[in-house]
């Protein structure tokens, strides 16, 4: 699931917006708890490989192959939603579904709804009195809950595409990401009921192979439980994540592995390489958790999503996150654009792959503006923030996952950057 996020940044050739998502209000402290649970303790060891859906494969399973630099992952695939006590489904009821044309006149949106392909019943319906609110900055539209329904899928793909280039239409730029399967199987355990799942499917629209959502409330409307109507919520704000823990085994090369691991600022192998003698001793080897491995900063944050400063401050923390993965003390400065394009440009150049943990991972779309910013960890792993949203915590992600993630109208093209002193 997704929620764009973008501010200027770099020069001409790359630069980031602010975008329009405020996503759902909540926090996974709960999340964090069974997830530090997981991390914070030596084990046995386990797979080398990518767990598929059934689970862990079994832990005599050996990697072929050269080890790489970063050593032997463990890698496990979850799916995290935010916890129902920070999530309030009752408020979200009274939200009413609005499409607003930014800039254009009354005669223009209709122009617009027509030529997505809307009937002409269906335009009248749109901008019938009432429902309309002709301003000269934009015209806004409460089209009501039975005209969205009404409308076909390839209407909807064509009319919310139109309307994902003004940041306004929220649920439009940044839809819900849903898989192309039975969506029935997400909230099987949600007390949602089994209208609400077929709405939902009706409603759904794809958009570059991929299905999208983006009418929540009007399917919250016709929830008629709170209990239903939070499971709804839940599961839309689920987003996939990676636990993840470094193998070792008796003949491990340590050597390499610190040699990787110890040039992360922040990260020292004096430190690491007695923890790590005591686990390759042991008979089988074990495994330790990746937060060992990574700076201060992510390992203060890793699949935390800490609340607000002050009421309201909703920033871009992907951008921030970035560019103080190394900082002990975050510097407040990058929340300035052109602060942070400044020190880009400076401090950081093009590369063609990442391959050092710290890499800078920037999604950009067509018109170059950065939409998302993220950190490169080891193999296709990236630390990242998916939302302004306080609420989505710092995780783990697989890059084609966070492709996935802010993939909506357009696929983004990802470009990775190195800090000079690396």
């Amino acid at each position: 699931m997704n929620a764009t996020d973008s501010e200027t940044l770099l020069n001409s050739t790359i630069r980031l917006t602010q975008p329009g998502l405020i996503a759902l209000c909540a926090c996974l402290i709960f999340a964090a708890a069974l997830v530090t649970h997981f991390l914070e303790r030596p084990t046995a060891a386990i797979s080398t490989a990518h767990t598929a859906a059934g689970g862990l494969p079994p832990a005599h399973a050996i990697t072929s192959g050269k080890i790489p630099l970063w050593g032997e992952l463990d890698m496990f695939d979850i799916e995290l939603e935010q916890p129902e006590n920070y999530l309030i489904p009752d408020a979200t009821t009274e939200r009413v579904t609005t499409w607003t044309f930014a800039g254009l006149s009354l005669e223009q949106t209709r122009k617009h709804l027509a030529n997505c392909g809307m009937p002409a019943d269906q335009v009248d319906a749109a901008l019938a009195s009432g429902n309309v609110e002709d301003t000269p900055a934009a015209v806004i539209i409460k089209p009501g809950d039975k005209l969205v329904l009404a409308m076909t899928p390839e209407v909807r793909a064509r009319l919310y595409v139109t309307l994902a280039q003004w940041p306004a239409n929220t649920h439009m730029a940044n839809p819900y990401h849903l898989p192309n399967t039975d969506f029935a199987k997400l909230v099987t355990n949600a007390n949602v009921p089994s209208a609400a799942h077929e709405m939902v499917r009706k409603l759904t629209y794809t958009q570059l192979g991929k299905c999208f959502f983006s009418d929540p409330e009007v399917v919250l409307h016709q929830i008629p439980t709170a209990e239903g109507r939070l499971g709804l919520l839940k599961t839309l704000t689920c987003q996939t994540a990676v636990l993840v823990r470094l193998r070792l085994r008796p003949d491990s090369d340590l050597d390499k592995i610190l040699g990787y691991w110890g040039a992360v600022p922040g990260v020292h192998a004096k430190d690491l390489r007695p923890l790590l003698e005591s686990v390759t001793n042991t008979p089988d080897g074990g495994s330790l958790s990746l937060l060992y491995f990574l700076p201060p900063f992510a390992r203060e944050r890793l699949y935390i999503s800490p609340l607000p400063t002050q009421p309201g401050d909703e920033k871009n923390e992907s951008h921030w996150g970035a560019m103080n993965f190394f900082e002990e003390t975050p510097d407040p400065q990058f929340d300035d654009n052109a602060y942070a394009s400044a020190y880009i440009k400076e401090h950081c150049y093009q590369i063609g792959k990442p391959s050092i943990c710290g890499d800078l991972v920037f999604l950009i779309n067509r018109k170059a503006e950065v939409i998302h910013s993220a950190v490169y960890i080891a193999d296709d792993l990236v630390f990242t923030k998916n939302s302004v949203n306080f609420a989505q915590p710092w995780i783990l992600m697989r890059i084609p996952n966070l492709l996935d993630a802010f993939t909506s109208s357009e696929q983004p093209q990802i470009v990775y950057y190195r800090r000079k002193e690396a």
